[in-house]
């Protein structure tokens, strides 16, 4: 996968990144997510006007699948930020299969309007010279040399302007799209010391 470098502003294309917001059970959480299918009044494009993808009353929608990343450690030096990085991976859910009793696991593919998407440019990085990370949790990488990263601080903004657009819009927490993992440990995202980076706990 690229890194996801943004080259025109002005154009979403399928294959770029994303933050939006997922429920769980009883969480609301930010989620990093690669489009995998964009639809403007139900017809796939490959790409979206970016001011019309995110208009209060767009009828854009985006599909992708849910990244799975991995936070760094805090640094002793308060002027290096808590990013999270891409592991190559992807939360996965059971799948029933049908006909059967039995299920299998599948990566997990949301869909979300327009308006709840907001699009990120994150950094390249090189995994063996991030001494603020275990290069052991990035064996999904290929080649296990480079990935990217997202500052946390970027992640909690996009996660506040997402949730404002929400309430504008009066969307019904329901209408949220809602996941539930294999491992819980994958989503909702934790931060190093195994907290949750969740947005809210205040709905049941």
């Amino acid at each position: 996968m690229r890194a996801g470098r943004i080259t025109d502003h002005n154009s979403f294309l399928v294959g770029d990144l994303f933050v939006t917001i997922l429920r769980t059970t009883r969480t609301l959480s930010i989620a990093v997510i690669r489009s995998t299918g964009l639809f403007l009044n139900d017809v796939s494009r490959a790409s979206i006007n970016t001011t019309i993808m995110k208009a209060s009353r767009t009828t854009a929608k985006i599909s992708g699948q849910l990244l799975t990343v991995i936070p760094t450690r805090p640094s002793t030096n308060q002027q290096v930020p808590i990013s999270f990085l891409w592991d190559g991976g992807y939360v996965k859910a059971q799948s029933p299969i049908p006909g059967t009793s039995e299920s299998t696991e599948r990566i997990v593919i949301v869909s979300v309007p327009g308006f709840l998407v907001e699009p990120i440019n994150p950094e390249p990085t090189l995994i063996r010279l991030n001494h603020d990370i275990d290069s052991d949790d990035f064996s999904e990488i290929n080649g296990g040399q480079t990935t990217w990263q997202v500052p946390h601080d970027a992640l909690i903004a996009a996660c506040d302007l997402l949730w404002a657009k929400a309430l504008e819009a009066k969307l019904p927490l329901k209408s949220i799209a809602c996941v539930n993992p294999s491992d819980a440990k994958s989503f909702p995202y934790q931060l190093s010391d195994g907290t949750f980076f969740i947005y809210s706990f205040s709905f049941r």
